[in-house]
């Protein structure tokens, strides 16, 4: 590469797509030429504002053309774009801006309300800024756009943040993981290289804004010259609708009940109507259950599945699997992508061998650190190996198994458990629709196994029927100890466990 700035990458793309569709919204299209030069008129706009290069802009809403408009811009001028999770409440909110030290806040129309309670306990925002169509707060983005004045871009170094995402925090509180230019640009040529996006495609934004699995395949296709449908608040049975009307040709999906709205629209509609679809892409690793059930979607329709495993540190996949491999090994998240190196290492930094299982290393150009957290970052690196805190192993062939987070490995007695393993078992009990492990106090063992079920709803299994489908496929230090019968298992936006929550909702007092 001979730039490595996300705000170049867009101008290269104006260049050679001009009026071709870039963004496609409900309330009509965006064509490169013209999301380039709202970009570059934001982004003078900020001077005027007061904002400086380094600066934090705090983003709240979903998904929308401004969303993408904001995220280039503030890359253009040297800020760095803080998103934010809408599913959060108030008081995770207001830590996340506060920490970050962010600037100003953006807001659509859904999260006004929140942002002015925002703004009053968070001493550092100066300002809020409606997303286009939001009129009530003092500054609003169609305005600056339209009322900018000339100026010449910041150029920030390639080293330099053009994004903030705050980690799920699956252990104490949430970090804020830096994402580079060079970084992003390189994420971006790997996943368009990789899932093979062309001029020709029509990428369908699912995936949320706040989550980088939603910017990076926007942006790689935008790099690639392609459409990005980006319909606003959707709800998962309107998937199929979506692919259909728009000629979708790939997207990413975070849940099997994605996967059974599409089957259930192509029943209805018949494959034909998906003809433009090529591509499904979710998490690498499933399981077997999951995988029969992407393979049914994708040989009724006569596409691929494209399976990645990576993390908010290392700016997205590093991993991934596809074609026969995904069938062939239902357990594994694939093979590391071009130019990234993966590795097993024991707790003194040792290089394990073929099938020994230990933490998961990264080395490659895309790996990120941590925003004023000295303590964090000196333990995420050795050397130019990234820690990713994950446990896992490599086959005799390259493809990476993942077992879990080492902090939610259970120690029980002088044995190690990983719950993944007992969660493979389970996920295919006849009566068990979802599952999750955790590792609970106990005064004789020092932690036992608990299981979370949540029944498929014909009968629900006991603690002995539990035990009795995993005797023989597991050891019997693996089994679980105790039971818990829930509604649901609490997860992020690609699928990940979010093992804290479910301790805090039915564990109260316990300590994950």
């Amino acid at each position: 590469m001979t730039d490595h700035f996300l705000q170049t990458d867009l101008e290269r793309s104006a260049r050679e797509w001009g009026e071709k569709s870039a963004l496609l919204t409900p309330v009509g299209q965006i064509s490169y030429t013209e999301l380039n030069r709202q970009v570059q008129a934001l982004a003078a706009a900020f001077a005027e504002l007061g904002f400086t290069a380094g600066e934090r802009i705090a983003i709240l809403g979903h998904n929308s053309a401004d969303y993408i408009v904001w995220h280039y811009a503030t890359a253009r001028a040297g800020l760095i774009l803080h998103v934010l999770n809408t599913r959060l409440v108030h008081d995770e909110l207001a830590w996340m801006i506060n920490n970050a030290d962010s600037s100003a806040l953006v807001a659509d129309s859904a999260h006004v309300a929140i942002a002015r309670t925002l703004q009053n306990d968070c001493p550092s925002l100066r300002c809020l800024i409606g997303m286009s169509g939001e009129g009530t707060l003092e500054h609003n983005t169609s305005d600056l756009i339209a009322n900018a004045g000339p100026t010449d871009c910041v150029r920030p170094k390639a080293d330099t943040a053009a994004l903030m995402i705050y980690t799920s925090g699956t252990t104490g509180r949430p970090k804020g993981a830096l994402q580079t230019h060079s970084g992003s640009c390189a994420a971006d040529r790997l996943t368009r290289d990789a899932v093979e996006i062309t001029e020709s495609d029509v990428y369908l934004a699912l995936m949320p804004f706040f989550h980088q699995a939603g910017l990076i395949r926007t942006r790689a296709t935008l790099l690639a010259g392609g459409c990005c449908v980006i319909p606003g608040r959707t709800t998962i049975e309107q998937t199929g609708e979506l692919i259909i009307e728009h000629g979708v040709t790939f997207t990413m999906l975070a849940s099997a009940q994605h996967y059974s709205a599409i089957m259930q629209k192509a029943l209805a509609e018949g494959p034909q109507a998906f003809r433009g679809l090529r591509m499904l892409l979710g998490a690498g690793g499933m399981g077997e259950r999951s995988v029969a059930t992407i393979k049914k979607v994708c040989e009724a329709l006569d596409c691929q599945f494209f399976g990645v495993y990576g993390q908010t540190e290392t700016t997205g996949t590093v991993v991934s699997v596809c074609g026969d491999d995904v069938y062939a090994r239902p357990d594994s998240c694939g093979k590391a992508l071009p130019g990234i190196d993966i590795a097993i290492w024991a707790s003194n930094a040792r290089v394990l061998s073929t099938g020994e299982v230990g933490e998961i290393m990264v080395r490659g150009p895309v790996t990120t650190c941590y925003w004023r957290n000295d303590e964090a970052n000196k333990t995420l690196y050795t050397g130019r190996w990234l820690h990713t805190g994950d446990l896992g192993f490599l086959d005799e062939d390259g493809f990476l198994y993942l077992k879990g987070r080492s902090k939610e490995l259970i120690k029980t007695g002088a044995e190690n458990v990983y719950p993944r393993e007992v969660e493979t078992v389970l996920e295919l009990h006849p009566q068990v629709r979802d599952v999750a492990v955790i590792g609970v106090p106990d005064p004789d063992w020092g932690e036992v196994v608990c299981v979370a079920i949540v029944p498929t709803g014909e009968s629900t299994p006991t603690l002995e029927d539990i035990r009795d489908y995993c005797r023989g496929k597991i050891a019997g230090y693996k089994l679980p100890r105790t039971m818990m019968i829930v509604a649901d298992i609490p997860r992020n936006h690609t699928g990940k466990i979010l093992r804290r929550d479910l301790v805090r909702q039915h564990l109260p007092g316990a300590v994950l």
